[in-house]
């Protein structure tokens, strides 16, 4: 997500969310389905954009493939 210039009506603030993930495969769907409808109330009444950083720290499970297939989807 790019950041926008500060123009009245347009998003002026960009939200940076690091969340970090080590053997959550089982817990990464329910997390992103609800932290996308919190993010996207949020930025239809506050104005704001949000990005997500997911840092995977090795996982032995799907966890690494399952953030690819979001990432593909939600870009």
């Amino acid at each position: 997500m790019k950041e926008k210039d500060v123009i009245l009506g347009e998003v002026n603030i960009l939200l940076t969310i690091v969340v970090p993930c080590y053997n959550e495969e089982d817990a990464l769907p329910y997390f992103f389905e609800e932290v996308r409808k919190v993010a996207d109330a949020m930025s239809d009444k506050y104005n704001l954009a949000f990005e997500f950083l997911f840092i995977n720290d090795g996982s032995k499970d799907k966890t690494l493939d399952l953030l690819r297939s979001y990432s593909s989807v939600d870009k």
